[in-house]
């Protein structure tokens, strides 16, 4: 009866090869064979196989190392043991280290075929097992998106309800969000780090709900505990956030944002490629936000002297590269901004 099933024999008694091989064939069995474990390696390289009888010695090599070698080239091939040796522990051992049955000689053709019989259905057990796993993950996953996707939502409208606090930074953390798209394109981000930079700069001042309004509209300059308070939002972004398991991956970004590029920022003075690249990102979008907006204490600049500004303090306050790609990109819009695209 003809079956697709693919077998590779291993034996160093060519006898049993022989035999064996062609009585599988007979009932319709591919079938390969190899008398050394430089063969099965090299057949297993070569050809597709769905069951390896390996009998367990092989001279210096026994047929659980030679599992461990060919499980490296074929995953997905399953394996039965065969040997003289009939004693519980290596049956024990044999299942332990990757083998799917295990048979003792002298066998019969009726042996193999019940071997291969189980086998098989453990295969298509496990396919099943594997299939049923992925549809898991996969509603596991829109789940885990639809919440995050939620969650972002909330939050975004609660950051910029902070920026009504906060005077002339109302549609900052748009804006942001918006400028570090820009550049994630310019620097050919993929696509899951464009997604965790959008919503890593949508939240990065989220920290500020635990700052008072006192603080945050105060008209002239802060005090130095003042200034301590202010300092302190991304360590208070990251504590808001951390029960979030959805939002885990930005949280080094929320922390790092107002790292300076030469070590000098805060909190935790880190320098170049030791501050996290999205976090190197949201530093030049903020800060050229912020040059362009109205403040109690000063009048919005040009985008020529935020640019100019940038320039003037790249490879210290900022990433060189990323005010390279930045100034690269076209002149923007300015007076656009307050019709940005609804996802920003």
């Amino acid at each position: 009866m003809p079956t697709d099933t693919r077998i590779l024999l291993v034996d160093d008694e060519e006898r049993i090869l022989q035999t064996y091989s062609l009585l599988l064939e007979d009932l319709g069995y591919y079938v390969r064979t190899a008398s050394q474990p430089e063969g099965a390696l090299r057949l297993v390289t070569q050809d597709k196989f769905d069951l390896a009888f390996i009998d367990q010695f092989l001279g210096a090599t026994t047929g659980l190392q030679l599992i461990q070698e060919l499980s490296k080239i074929d995953p997905e091939l399953y394996y039965v043991i065969i040997t003289a040796n009939g004693s519980a522990g290596l049956a024990v051992e044999s299942l332990k280290k990757g083998a799917s049955d295990f048979i003792t000689k002298p066998f019969f053709v009726a042996d193999l075929l019940k071997s291969i019989d189980h086998v098989t259905k453990k295969r298509e057990l496990d396919k099943e097992k594997k299939k049923v796993l992925l549809t898991l993950e996969t509603k596991v996953s829109e789940k885990t998106e639809d919440m995050k996707k939620t969650y972002l939502e909330v939050l975004s409208s609660l950051a910029q309800a902070i920026e009504k606090r906060d005077h002339g930074t109302y549609g900052h953390c748009r804006r942001v969000s918006y400028y570090s798209s820009l550049i994630a394109n310019a620097l050919d981000l993929k696509e899951n780090e464009k997604s965790e930079l959008k919503a890593a700069s949508m939240l990065h001042d989220i920290g500020k709900i635990g700052i008072s309004d006192i603080i945050l509209g105060k008209q002239g300059p802060l005090t130095k505990a003042e200034m301590q308070t202010v300092r302190s939002h991304p360590q208070k972004g990251v504590e808001i956030l951390k029960p979030l398991k959805q939002f885990k991956s930005i949280l080094p970004t929320i922390l790092h944002h107002h790292e300076n590029y030469d070590g000098s920022g805060y909190p935790y003075g880190l320098a170049e490629r030791n501050i996290p690249l999205s976090a190197r990102v949201i530093a030049v979008a903020d800060t050229y936000d912020a040059i362009l907006s109205n403040r109690p204490y000063r009048s919005a600049s040009s985008h020529n002297e935020a640019v100019n500004e940038l320039i003037k303090h790249a490879g210290k306050q900022f990433d060189p590269n990323i005010v390279r790609a930045f100034i690269s990109l076209k002149p923007i819009n300015i007076a656009t901004l307050s019709e940005l695209p609804a996802q920003f």
